[in-house]
């Protein structure tokens, strides 16, 4: 079984998020103070996790590219490496020698000959600008985890994930005051952490069942 790194790095993360907790709870009589820590440790956590899902699914995806030939790998594993290298092409297709590299990955790609792909690029970052249920879910199936992000499940967890990213929306461009508390905030970790463990499991089972393929 894999443990994530990404993980690990969150659990750490989170430290950040107590302290500014901590402080919210020893200025509960001065409310600016207060409401300040509390707003805070919202949009830290909502960073946060999005951080952890573009590490988790770059992690996920190299374990797999590092394990796998290019004729194993997943299809949606193998649709993202192309349009990735298809980014990249164009983005240099004015550079002779450059462009030759990329084509010759994508020859390397879909070739019969079996070669491990742990040398592409993989693209797990967020939409510019764009947050919420949705992202996050269109992250995970692009990278193979739809039954996952579909899960009945999550369902309540994508609820109130709306409502914690409704927050940090207000809070960052309404420049509004919500009424949040400490345990507030400290439910929002507790729906996260729960999240993140689950999806943890979940890879770690994938994981598993393509090693027995």
């Amino acid at each position: 079984m894999h443990s994530f790194y990404s993980l690990d790095d969150f659990n750490d993360a989170l430290k950040e998020i107590q302290i500014l907790i901590g402080s919210s709870e020893e200025n509960q009589n001065e409310i600016a103070r207060y409401v300040t820590y509390n707003k805070a440790a919202i949009v830290l956590l909502c960073g946060k996790f999005e951080s952890f899902l573009e590490s988790f699914l770059e992690e996920y995806t190299f374990i797999i590219t590092s394990n796998y030939t290019n004729v194993k790998l997943e299809e949606n594993i193998k649709h993202h490496l192309t349009d990735v290298l298809i980014s990249e092409l164009e983005k240099k297709k004015d550079n002779k020698s450059t462009r030759i590299e990329i084509i010759s990955k994508f020859s390397r790609l879909y070739s019969d000959t079996e070669v491990l792909c742990n040398d592409y690029s993989i693209d797990c970052r967020f939409s510019y600008g764009k947050h919420g249920e949705k992202e996050v879910k269109k992250l995970l199936k692009k990278f193979g985890l739809e039954e996952f992000a579909n899960a009945e499940t999550n369902k309540i967890f994508f609820s109130k994930f709306n409502s914690l990213n409704h927050l940090r929306n207000n809070i960052l461009h309404e420049d509004s005051t919500p009424s949040l508390t400490h345990h507030d905030v400290n439910n929002h970790i507790t729906e996260i952490r729960f999240f993140i463990n689950s999806l943890c499991d979940y890879g770690q089972r994938r994981l598993l069942q393509l090693a027995n393929i």
